[in-house]
């Protein structure tokens, strides 16, 4: 499995344990089936997401393009249950 570094905490973990966020249109998505083209940002949990909210040019510089973030509370429910079912289902 191909290793990862979380953007937040620099932490070194395999793909399938962290979650994708990629850059749609201009904003922020989190890409849970890993399929959206383009660079990824990849975040170990939620704790960290907060921590990349409060720092806004993070995932700007880490996708290599402007992106405007949504609301965190789009990504909370998501960030808690999805490191479980990446499936995208819930």
């Amino acid at each position: 499995m191909p290793l990862r570094t979380c953007l937040g905490c620099r932490k070194v973990a395999d793909k399938a344990s962290l979650m994708r966020f990629a850059e749609r249109e201009g904003v922020l998505v989190l890409d849970m089936k890993g399929v959206v083209p383009g660079r990824g940002a990849y975040v170990c949990a939620l704790e960290c997401l907060k921590q990349l909210f409060k720092r806004k040019e993070a995932f700007s510089r880490a996708l290599r393009k402007r992106v405007d973030l949504p609301d965190i509370t789009v990504f909370a429910g998501a960030m808690t249950g999805g490191l479980n079912d990446k499936t995208g289902k819930g």
